[in-house]
């Protein structure tokens, strides 16, 4: 995934600020700051904690508020 100029910076930013750890900056800046749906079908907990967790960076980097959302099941 492609991190613009401006994302670099503010990622950068928030490290040097020591908002953030060495390791999220590296997870942001590889990964970038789309946010994945979240997926129909409960996957492996651990994906779903690295997800959240992204979710959690891209929140106090960026300020962007995710909604979340959960599927129900019906009967």
């Amino acid at each position: 995934m492609t991190v613009s100029k401006n994302e670099k910076a503010r990622i950068l930013e928030a490290y040097f600020e020591k908002a953030i750890t060495k390791e999220e900056m590296e997870v942001l800046l590889i990964e970038g700051i789309v946010i994945p749906p979240i997926p129909w079908v409960i996957s492996l907990e651990s994906e779903q904690l690295k997800d959240n967790r992204k979710r959690e960076l891209i929140l106090k980097v960026f300020g962007l508020q995710c909604r979340k959302v959960e599927w129900l099941e019906s009967n």
